[in-house]
């Protein structure tokens, strides 16, 4: 088992749709995207991962996701937007996520504890596991409820990485971890139905958390172009996301505020 760790500061960038990439893995979804691998090129399709959260004032530190890298190397803008801007590139992995967790799969003291000679603090991703420790560490997350998944060989990953659509069109870009998180930095986390905000409702439970629609059905697209994240997708709760789609085709943003309006004024029994 070839296996790599990728690190995640929150307070140096904010993962947008955290709480929604929580929610689908945990629910059986596929879910993945791309992540810095600092200067590392060895890694292939199929290698494990382990991503750890850290940062100097980051609460509940250590490993909080695990997969499979879903990708070779590849270049991207800069995750910090500064330096997106004077054009400098980041070397990424696509992650395809198996398990992920608001807290720690394993606390990083439990890492110190267990692999004392191993820096569990690397100031960038791509760094590689010992197999011994690798394999110890995945069967640990393998086998903790609600986070048992099974796993999947080199082949499989390639298969999927193989199927998956070369072009960033209808057909990927609007499940994209990319295309949610510039929908949500646009839109941010208000519901764009009924303005429902999730921490507002359920505090710190509910932080980073809300589902993004598609304005337009796949299904009625027939030819391949390109997503707009700010024209085409929209932060909704999940109540209204699924009183959208309750006919075919889905009522529009506005038809359903509209329907939640004439509810309130005819005081519709509950």
């Amino acid at each position: 088992m070839s296996a790599y760790i990728y690190t995640w500061n929150p307070k140096r960038w904010a993962w947008v749709d955290f709480g929604d990439a929580v929610y689908r893995i945990c629910n059986g979804e596929r879910y993945d995207t791309a992540w810095s691998c600092g200067n590392t090129k060895r890694i292939k399709v199929g290698d494990v991962f382990f991503l750890i959260k850290l940062g100097k004032e980051v609460e509940q530190k250590g490993i909080i996701g695990c997969g499979y890298v879903s990708s070779d190397y590849y270049e991207l803008p800069h995750w910090d937007e500064k330096k997106a801007a004077e054009g400098k590139l980041v070397i990424v992995n696509d992650l395809l996520f198996k398990s992920l967790s608001d807290e720690p799969l394993i606390a990083l003291e439990d890492l110190k504890l267990r692999y004392p000679d191993r820096n569990w603090t690397p100031e960038k991703g791509g760094t590689s596991v010992p197999e011994s420790i690798a394999i110890e560490i995945f069967n640990l997350i393998q086998k903790q409820s609600p986070h048992i998944f099974t796993s999947e060989n080199a082949d499989d990953i390639q298969i999927y990485t193989e199927g998956k659509p070369k072009k960033i069109t209808t057909k990927t870009y609007d499940r994209s971890a990319d295309a949610r998180q510039k929908c949500i930095i646009h839109y941010q986390y208000n519901c764009s139905v009924c303005n429902f905000n999730f921490k507002s409702e359920y505090g710190e439970l509910g932080s980073n958390y809300i589902e993004v629609h598609h304005l337009r059905r796949l299904a009625d697209i027939n030819k391949e172009y390109t997503i707009d994240p700010i024209k085409d997708l929209r932060p909704v709760c999940a109540n209204c996301h699924r009183m959208l789609h309750r006919r075919t085709p889905p009522y529009s943003i506005e038809e359903l505020r509209d329907l939640i309006k004439e509810a309130k004024r005819l005081n519709l029994p509950k």
